[in-house]
């Protein structure tokens, strides 16, 4: 029997120390943890290397660059991609390490993270986010937009039944503060338009139909209301911030 496949764990941080060192020990069943720092001013270097990560410190590059620089550091055959804030539950752990010993395994993995919010685990499909965050290091690379980054992977991707859990906002201003530092990034990558004022309405009423409605919100009660409502908003803010960089260039000052 030949020697087991071997994980790198990839993480990038920023000021992340209320979580880091959970997300680092979660990560354990890898044999290297790579954490790509762009100059944290609270202990979350400190922590991670306290528990082992290799710590690499750069000037942030957009989402999609600072994970690539991650994932160019990682030595291992496999790579495992986690947010700072987020953590592989121990039945994701036994069942990555099955699933890359067995012959035949695929290239890349989707993987369900299920968000904890308001003291609330969002199981149900309100938010389908199944990204790809295993992968053969030799077969994948990030790519995307910005702050949408994604992995790519260079063959066959499967799926994975046990999830990572997302701990993503300390509250509600800490997630209206990550809305509106994300509707900025997405509105820097739209071209402005005449129609933005109407986009503005439309697609902000879509996504809210398509959460709370057809995503099943409604049967999360308030929390599935807040939701849909947030998400509907952050579409909002970035047709709005499209559109007042228009106004911007029409109108300048």
């Amino acid at each position: 029997m030949g020697a087991r496949p071997t994980i790198s764990a990839i993480v990038i941080t920023r000021d992340e120390e209320e979580l880091i060192g959970q997300c680092i020990a979660s990560a354990a069943f890898c044999d290297e943890v790579i954490v790509v720092d762009s100059f944290s001013t609270d202990r979350t270097v400190a922590i991670a290397r306290g528990l082992g990560a290799r710590v690499f410190e750069q000037e942030f590059a957009g989402y999609v660059g600072q994970k690539q620089a991650a994932l160019d550091r990682a030595t291992s055959e496999w790579v495992l991609l986690l947010d700072a804030d987020e953590q592989a539950t121990w039945a994701l752990a036994r069942e990555i390490e099955h699933t890359i010993a067995c012959a035949g395994a695929a290239d890349g993995y989707r993987i369900q993270r299920v968000l904890y919010h308001l003291g609330h685990y969002y199981t149900r499909p309100i938010y389908r986010d199944r990204p790809v965050r295993l992968f053969r290091r030799g077969r994948g690379h990030i790519g995307g937009v910005d702050p949408h980054d994604k992995v790519i992977v260079a063959g066959g991707v499967a799926s994975l039944k046990a999830p990572i859990l997302h701990f993503s906002y300390r509250d509600i201003a800490d997630h209206v503060a990550t809305i509106n530092r994300f509707s900025t990034r997405g509105a820097a990558g739209l071209t402005p338009s005449p129609f933005a004022p109407i986009q503005m309405f439309s697609h902000a009423v879509w996504r809210f139909f398509n959460f709370y409605i057809l995503r099943g919100g409604f049967l999360d009660g308030g929390r599935g209301l807040y939701a849909a409502m947030t998400a509907a908003f952050y579409v909002f803010l970035k047709y709005a911030k499209a559109y007042e960089r228009r106004l911007k260039t029409l109108h300048p000052r």
